[in-house]
């Protein structure tokens, strides 16, 4: 899903309304939208009687044609006030997928929302969080009470597209649509068969839609995906419009056989028991985000506290990795900074020590590095507001010290205290649920226990209904993942204390490593790459090395040479890698049963010929975040507990299968090789 994202080109007529130029039709109606929306999407779809009849703590409307947001703004307006008539009812998250070729700019949004002073309460909050427009899945949450939300999930790219490539159970996703868009006249290309049967494939049975149209094609095509359709009276003076009930007779399911995942493990409100096997940020993302579903978690760690291994670095810097080919690696991070820095804003908002959102000027250390840089320039895939540009006297000003060079900057990046930010955001989910942490429990082994599983450690057994393994580099020291292709990497950062020429730095500094602005009177700079070693102790040579990068790179400016005689200080963190540097979360897999499976896998037969992939069941991780946890870590999370609550998933179908903890297995038996035998876990306590 690499498609170039460019914002819809607007015109306004006399009355202010906007018309985009491409469709030459208007955004919403300019006698009254907001009861245009509340009456053909809301009433039509009967909303407030489908959620009384909701026996889910979920529901999921989704709608073609993003545009100004009125209709997500109407729905959450009607959301909230039936929660206020409802405070005891299950439904307690509302899902509002919706999808958008040409988004609006950040500034077109704000004045289309002009017109609707009443909704002032929620275009706020939507202009807040307004995603870069960049292709994919960008999730936004939106609290309504302490336990109730609606989530906004908005695909910018082609539906034709996004919508194919949407994840969804056999049972379907969608309970309600909302078919809109221009009219199909002026967006003929938009409403076609294509778009209804991929329509049909995500929708529940019993699922309802609607739309303002009451055209004789859309109600043809809608008919033959399988829609009961219905001719209601229209908006206004509007005649006709269309209403259509889903009838499901067959399954349909978006995952490939080998990267299928278990899905509603927690779905049971008798099954909520989760715990977590680590420590870091990855642990604290994940308790926050089944928290907020109400799911209680007890958290297990080596270490006398939180935060002492790899998300125990005071400083690490905070930026999306892109490049000009825009590949998985480009997209996954590019959707999980967006979602990280709403993540964070709020916690860096009530206290400065868990970071600042400062910038991050990122320089070319070499040549080829520089081409990079071009090239990722010249394909104009990302918008200046998640990166630009700077020529060497605009870095100057930016960074606060002499740079002397052109960079690229990231005006929505910063740093990020790991350690900090792991510790606010437990306190977070102790909010929402019952967050229980074990500190020094050395876990000598996992095991099932009937349909159950096992953390065996410190003459104790704690058992739960769901295991998670966020353990970074100890993560393959258990027989069921230690055949994982994941290595450890060390990394040193040095702690320097700030000079007088130095804590003038305003921004992040990239290059062949990093340096940060001061805080508490100083800077972190590095950190070193130390493949398959683990080794926990700060070593001279290394800090010399990152001095040595940071002086070389910049050019032996006075400011970085003045950290020439720094006292060895700092903290080594070991983080566990893949090799291409994508996370894996997921059901764990079980290896053996895979090389029994899928042994003729290389021979090529088709996905439809296997059963579905080998996996402990209740057993997952969260792995390979490397040293870009900080961004990774809420998408992660977010991926993994809608996994176990079968709720929508906020990235694609491939990016899922890109994820998967099995993808090296399944890449090599595809390539006509075969898996080597197992090899035996290390014995050791983790």
């Amino acid at each position: 899903m690499s498609q170039l994202i460019k914002n819809a080109k607007l015109q306004w007529n006399d009355q202010g309304e906007p018309i985009a130029e491409r469709f030459d039709d208007l955004y919403f109606s300019t006698n009254d939208g907001l009861a245009e929306s509340q009456y053909v999407f809301i009433e039509q779809n009967r909303l407030e009687q489908n959620w009384q009849a909701c026996t889910s703590p979920f529901y999921v409307i989704a709608e073609t044609g993003f545009g100004s947001g009125l209709n997500f703004l109407a729905t959450w307006q009607v959301f909230k006030t039936w929660l206020a008539n409802n405070p005891h009812h299950i439904l307690k998250r509302l899902y509002f997928i919706s999808f958008e070729k040409y988004p609006l700019s950040q500034d077109d949004l704000t004045s289309a929302h002009q017109r609707w002073p009443q909704l002032q309460e929620f275009t706020q909050q939507l202009q807040k969080q307004y995603p870069n427009a960049v292709g994919g899945c960008h999730r936004q949450e939106f609290a309504i009470t302490g336990d109730a939300m609606i989530v906004l999930d908005l695909w910018l790219g082609d539906i034709k597209d996004t919508l194919p490539n949407l994840h969804y159970p056999p049972q379907g996703l969608v309970d309600s649509w909302f078919l809109d868009g221009f009219a199909p006249s002026k967006n003929p290309e938009m409403w076609n068969q294509t778009l209804y049967q991929n329509m049909a494939k995500c929708t529940k049975h019993n699922g309802t839609l609607a739309t303002f149209t009451a055209a004789g094609d859309v109600r043809r095509g809608l008919a033959q995906a399988g829609f009961n359709i219905s001719k209601v009276k229209g908006y206004g003076k509007k005649r006709e419009m269309i209403t259509g009930q889903f009838m499901r007779k067959v399954p349909a399911d978006s995952q490939t056989s080998w990267h299928s995942r278990t899905l509603g493990q927690l779905t049971d409100k008798a099954q909520q028991g989760v715990v977590i096997v680590g420590g870091g940020i990855a642990t604290a993302a994940t308790a926050l985000a089944l928290a907020k579903r109400g799911i209680e978690v007890t958290i297990v760690c080596k270490d006398s506290e939180l935060a002492l291994g790899a998300s125990g670095n005071r400083q690490g810097g905070f930026y999306p990795l892109l490049n000009a080919n825009h590949d998985p690696l480009s997209q996954f991070y590019s959707q999980a900074f967006g979602l990280a820095k709403n993540c964070y804003e709020q916690h860096i908002n009530k206290d400065p020590a868990n970071g600042s959102l400062c910038g991050v000027l990122q320089l070319a250390h070499n040549n080829q590095q520089a081409k990079r840089h071009q090239r990722l320039l010249e394909k104009d895939l990302f918008p200046s507001e998640l990166v630009v540009q700077v020529d060497s006297e605009q870095a100057n000003k930016l960074a606060g010290v002499a740079i002397d060079k052109a960079c690229l900057y990231y005006p929505q990046g910063g740093w990020i205290s790991p350690k900090c930010m792991t510790h606010a955001l437990i306190q977070q989910a102790k909010q929402h649920s019952l967050i229980t942490v074990k500190n020094n429990i050395s876990i000598a082994k996992i095991k099932p226990v009937g349909d159950h599983w096992a953390v065996c450690g410190n003459s104790e057994e704690i058992v739960c209904s769901a295991l998670i393994l966020a353990n970074g580099h100890n993560l393959t020291k258990f027989e069921q993942t230690s055949q994982l292709p994941l290595y450890a990497t060390a990394g040193q950062v040095s702690h320097l204390p700030e000079t007088s020429l130095s804590s003038p730095l305003k921004t992040v500094l990239c290059y062949q490593g990093y340096i940060t602005p001061s805080h508490n009177s100083q800077h972190c700079i590095g950190a070193s790459f130390n493949r398959d070693i683990s080794s926990q102790a700060l070593d001279s040579e290394t800090q010399q090395e990152n001095l040595g990068k940071l002086i070389a790179d910049t050019q032996q400016q006075p400011w970085s040479e003045s950290f020439n005689n720094a006292p060895l200080a700092g903290k080594v963190g070991v983080r566990m890698s893949v090799k291409d540097h994508l996370p894996m979360v997921g059901n764990v897999p079980n290896y053996v049963n895979t090389t029994i499976d899928y042994h003729d896998l290389r021979k090529g037969k088709p996905a439809s010929v296997y059963g579905l992939a080998p996996q402990y069941p209740g057993l997952y991780m969260i792995a390979g975040l490397g040293s870009r946890g900080i961004c990774s870590a809420p998408l992660l999370s977010e991926v993994l507990v809608a996994q176990l609550t079968n709720e929508p998933q906020p990235l694609s179908q491939p990016m899922l299968n890109q994820l998967s903890p099995n993808r090296y297995w399944i890449k090599q038996l595809k390539q006509g090789k075969s898996l080597p035998l197992p090899r035996a876990p290390e014995q050791q306590d983790v």
